[in-house]
């Protein structure tokens, strides 16, 4: 009879399951239209077809707003090439869930309890209430802040640039940036990245921005612009704010000192510019991925600290991959609590459940499973030392973009398995255990507990 109330129990919910696989199957169809797009001759410059896997491998990172790239977006890509892939980073940064929904309330359809439930998921909500609201105000904070960001780099490079040349990076860039994809134009001009760009303060500051905010997360956003009113932040921003703000400060402050240390490039720049190479750095290495600076010209220590920022990446709801900081802060404040000899998880006069705690654990375990199987196959196919491989690896994870130059290098294997990793790393691997396996079902017998030693 337990068992049986159980089963009952359970089949009145079936639908995380199935907004789970719809995410996966939506995320891998939206790829698929990518790659069919960037093979036809009329995306390339020179007019010819572009290897299958290497489509592939560029709609995977737009889609998932990696950045990563084999072929260079700037030279390679024609103006509708370019397009293209700026159509994928902003389908794929604010979710494709979030634009049918608003197309479908344009449209003047209703949304029903199915589309709420997959925009939970996809949003990583825990309350159904307001979802309609929520995709509105996501698709309305990424505008703003994108012709926001848009706006000021026109300004800034109007001077240097024809009208028509201006606008298109500004709108490029800007997108590229909130939505925290990396993806840049800049080899036109002859620069890595913002290499051209790193003692200005406009550019940098502009991109490093939107950056941060787009790392932060629509649930975040969303209750720091009505904080003025409400005077209310919920645990889970408190929680997010708390962790890029200190990851920000930390990772800034690590590169800056063992740069200044090493004597590295960075580390002979001026001063001003040492600070603000160092805080860029810290920002855009949790899932932004643009540089001021070639990776390569980094010490060890420094890089260390990149991939721990790109394996942490952004928050819950918002553009950019890795673990996420909740579910760091969440792990923290277990091992906090542990030690204060609490019985229960506490932080800001809250108390984490347990299941929350568990799903914790279980991202991160999956995360670092993935990766270190990742960085094994790659070390087994590919020629180069186990750094570079890495950070790859680790990068693909986080949908961050930076690397040690040698995505190009890749063999067909090996690209394959980073565009698996930018897969799992967008959608997380819990998202896709769920999608693969069935519906879980409560067990009809409880065994005793027994304990086991632990540390």
């Amino acid at each position: 009879m337990i068992a049986r109330r159980h089963k009952e129990k359970h089949t009145e919910s079936p639908a995380p399951l199935r907004a789970s696989r719809v995410l996966v199957l939506g995320f891998a169809a939206l790829i698929s239209l990518g790659t069919g797009l960037l093979s036809l001759p009329a995306a390339t410059t020179n007019r010819e077809r572009l290897p299958l896997v290497d489509a592939l491998f560029t709609a995977t990172s737009a889609v998932c707003v990696t950045g990563l790239t084999v072929v260079d977006t700037g030279v390679a890509f024609s103006p509708l090439g370019q397009a293209m892939i700026l159509g994928l980073i902003q389908v794929g940064g604010v979710g494709f869930v979030v634009m049918a929904i608003t197309v479908s309330v344009l449209i003047g359809r209703r949304v029903g309890l199915r589309e709420r439930l997959l925009v939970r998921e996809a949003l990583g909500q825990i309350r159904l209430q307001g979802m309609v609201r929520l995709v509105l105000y996501v698709i309305a904070v990424a505008l703003i802040l994108e012709s926001a960001g848009a706006t000021l780099l026109f300004l800034r490079w109007l001077p240097e640039m024809g009208i028509a040349q201006a606008a298109w990076f500004a709108v490029f860039h800007a997108i590229s940036a909130f939505t925290n994809a990396g993806f840049d134009l800049f080899s036109q001009m002859g620069s890595s990245s913002l290499s051209i760009y790193r003692n200005d303060l406009v550019i940098v500051g502009v991109v490093g921005g939107l950056i941060a905010l787009g790392s932060l997360g629509v649930t975040v956003l969303d209750e720091l612009w009505r904080w003025p009113r409400t005077r209310r932040l919920s645990l889970h921003s408190r929680l997010v704010l708390l962790v890029s703000v200190s990851l920000w400060i930390g990772g800034a402050l690590l590169i800056f000192v063992d740069e200044t240390l090493s004597g590295t490039l960075v580390g002979q720049l001026p001063l001003g510019q040492r600070l603000l190479t160092a805080a860029f750095h810290s920002i855009s290495a949790r899932t932004g991925g643009f540089s001021t600076v070639p990776l390569a010209e980094f010490s060890q220590a420094s890089l260390i600290g990149l991939l721990t920022l790109m394996f942490i990446g952004a928050s819950t709801a918002s553009m950019g991959g890795g673990v996420k900081t909740n579910t760091i802060g969440a792990l923290l404040m277990t091992v906090w609590s542990i030690a204060r000899g609490r019985l229960e998880v506490e932080a800001f006069g809250r108390t984490i459940p347990q299941e929350t705690i568990y799903k914790a654990l279980a991202v991160v375990t999956g995360a670092m499973l993935w990766v270190l199987g990742a960085s094994t196959i790659l070390a087994i196919l590919e020629d180069h030392a186990l750094m570079p491989l890495l950070l790859e690896t680790v990068s693909a994870f986080g949908t961050v973009g930076y690397s040690i130059g040698i995505t190009s290098e890749l063999s067909v294997a090996g690209k394959l398995v980073i565009i698996a990793t930018m897969f799992a790393g967008r959608l997380g691997p819990l998202t896709l255990v769920a999608a693969l396996t069935r519906q879980p079902q409560l067990p009809a017998v409880r065994y005793p507990e027994e304990k086991i030693l632990i540390g």
